[in-house]
């Protein structure tokens, strides 16, 4: 029995031979196939003569069709028929329309397939005709939709209408059919062709109408856009107990936070989040001005893991769902999942299939507390309308936190969730009656959370960024051959680090830095900016300030930011929330100078006390004395 011959259109659902994922045609033009999983993913495409070539092989197999779709047993043998006669004068002759050629051959194609009644060559040199024209579609071959089927215009008419849409028209411009007639017109001329075969205004518009909808929004708005717009929510990923899966993704909250010193407009912190897909808990947060990276993940995560001492939801999950951005793409998040046993599953990109709930709680956030409080900036700048969000701004990024984390613990965590009919709180407790989540003390995730580095060890240091950190522990592994360490360095942190014993894992080595006062909670950005304005002193002030320029420089720059140096350089404004409370800390080691006398030479003498060291009108004090 003759295997039932498809009209591949929208809607029919088929899957590929050894494989279970199932796949929907969502649209079938100009002799291609565009298709997506029913699960979800980004759009495909395919031939249409390929696939009707691999449905004829059984690599396609439909599983799903409307009725109109299938053609009966005896079109499909009458189209077999046809079908053996195109493809062989395609094959074996130079010129398949030809009328003698095509007399011989329909002959011997008879004699094969015992065809009592051959068609004549000019019969088969049309159905050749049809077949090229539809792409090398089979279907082209049917009898159905008989009629007059004659072109209105000369076929080079219809070449220059399919010129000038996709030319003129699949353009990320705005253009209609007017501009393609225009094209035309002028293409009229050019080739001296008659003006009476002028297409008119509504074929030209009827050719644009029957034109992918997906091509013609990508082209106008971008793949992202298009994807987006023609996919289905799909499939969310199950979750069979708490923690077994955990979405993460960062969020450019919709509030502007001020300077604690200043008041002034500082710009939109970021969230990091993490939720449970089972309970639907909130069990990791992180806010700042630092805009997705490894820096904010390894926070993120460090939260997450040490959550349970604090009687809060979370611990370390089985497999963590991010956003597919560069923040998860790091050394430093792979080595933390490898250590805990988490499996990362990136989610695809521009797609929320694989992390419908974090999305969703972004929004409720954003709507239940952050568009309620003074600041923000609504979603868009329709909603916004006259709203002045930087003048209404009062509130710091400290004030900020507390609100969210209020808000996800007193209410979000303790409101009825629509999908699962329960509270995240109760869910949450219910899981974990059952299967208690696993933590890390604070100390051991202030470990494991870092950014692993390889080091040479040189006289008991390691130097990171040209910062020094020295352990007498050192000595001893360089004095047992060992020169080579991976060094722990938390990047919002520099005033220590952590070294891994190359032959025992278990076994961690703590360095302190040797500048303490210019490193004590020193972040890494901060750290970069001052080497950058080191670099810029003379060579005669480096050698004055000796192992004090570092400290002077974080000083210049935390006095600068201070000075509003934030609308200059707009970077800094990361670093300009953490900075109050360094200057403070550093205004207590930096005293003022009557007078501007030179810089006195520093006693080399480690155990001899250290007279104050001055540098214009400031003074530096060592251990305070």
């Amino acid at each position: 029995m003759e295997k039932p011959l498809l009209i591949p259109q929208p809607g029919l659902r088929f899957t590929f031979a050894d494989h279970e994922h199932v796949f929907e045609i969502t649209s079938s033009n100009y002799g291609v196939i565009r298709y997506a999983a029913i699960a979800g993913g980004k759009p495909c495409s395919i031939p249409t003569s390929t696939f009707e070539t691999r449905y004829k092989n059984g690599e396609i197999q439909c599983i799903f069709a409307p009725e109109k779709l299938f053609i009966n047993p005896d079109s499909c043998s009458t189209i077999r028929r046809k079908e053996r006669y195109v493809l062989t004068a395609l094959a074996k002759l130079a010129a398949p329309t030809s009328i003698e050629p095509l007399r011989e051959l329909i002959q011997e194609i008879a004699a094969e397939i015992k065809d009592s009644s051959p068609p004549s060559a000019r019969t088969v040199a049309r159905w050749i005709l049809q077949y090229r024209l539809s792409s090398n579609s089979a279907l082209s071959l049917s009898e159905q939709g008989k009629g007059n089927k004659t072109l209105r215009y000369p076929p080079e008419v219809y070449q220059i209408i399919n010129q000038g849409i996709s030319e003129i028209y699949l353009q990320p411009e705005h253009r209609t059919s007017k501009d393609v007639r225009a094209f035309v017109l002028g293409k009229f001329i050019e080739q001296n062709l008659s003006l009476e075969y002028l297409p008119s205004s509504r074929s030209i518009q009827r050719a644009i109408a029957r034109l992918d909808p997906y091509i013609e929004m990508r082209v106008k708005k971008g793949s992202r856009v298009a994807r987006k717009y023609f996919q289905a929510a799909g499939i969310s990923t199950p979750s069979p107990f708490a923690l077994y899966t955990v979405e993460i993704d960062t969020h450019y909250l919709d509030i502007i936070v001020i300077d604690p010193e200043t008041g002034r407009a500082l710009g939109r912190p970021f969230l990091a989040c993490a939720i449970d897909t089972y309970s639907r808990a909130i069990v990791g947060t992180y806010i700042s001005m630092f805009p997705p990276s490894a820096l904010t993940t390894l926070a993120l995560i460090k939260d997450m893991i040490t959550r349970p001492n604090k009687d809060l939801p979370g611990g370390i999950p089985a497999i963590i769902i991010p956003d597919n951005g560069v923040e998860f793409k790091n050394n430093s998040l792979a080595r933390v999942c490898e250590q805990l046993k988490i499996t990362i599953t990136p989610s695809q990109i521009g797609t929320p299939n694989n992390k419908p709930h974090i999305e969703r709680f972004f929004g409720t956030l954003t709507k239940s507390i952050l568009q309620k409080l003074l600041g923000t900036t609504f979603s868009n700048p329709t909603a916004r309308g006259e709203y002045d969000s930087s003048g209404k701004a009062n509130l710091t990024l400290d004030k900020v936190k507390e609100y969210v984390d209020s808000w996800i613990n007193t209410v979000y965590q303790q409101t009825v969730h629509s999908s699962t009919g329960r509270t995240p709180f109760l869910a949450w407790n219910d899981a974990i009656e059952q299967i208690k989540p696993s933590s890390l003390t604070k100390t051991d995730a202030d470990i494991i959370c870092r950014r692993p580095v390889d080091r040479n060890i040189n006289h008991g240091q390691v130097i990171i960024d040209g910062l020094s950190y020295f352990s007498h522990a050192l000595t001893t592994l360089k004095a047992d051959g060992i020169k080579k360490v991976t060094v722990l360095v938390d990047d919002l942190d520099l005033s220590k680090v952590y070294i891994i014993h190359p032959d025992k894992k278990d076994l961690v080595i703590q360095a302190d830095s040797t500048q303490p006062e210019y490193t004590y909670n020193l972040s890494r950005s901060v750290h970069l900016e001052v080497q950058k304005r080191k670099k810029q002193m003379s060579e005669s002030d480096k050698q004055r300030l000796g192992k004090h320029a570092d400290l002077y420089n974080l000083y210049l720059l935390m006095k600068d930011i201070q000075n509003d140096l934030v609308r200059k350089k707009p970077k800094l404004k990361q670093l300009k929330i953490e900075l109050p409370k360094q200057l403070t800390r550093l205004e207590s080691e930096l005293t003022s100078h009557p007078s501007n006398e030179e810089l006195t030479a520093i006693p080399q003498q480690q155990n001899a006390p250290q007279p104050a060291v001055s540098f214009g009108s400031l003074k530096v004090k060592r251990h305070d004395k």
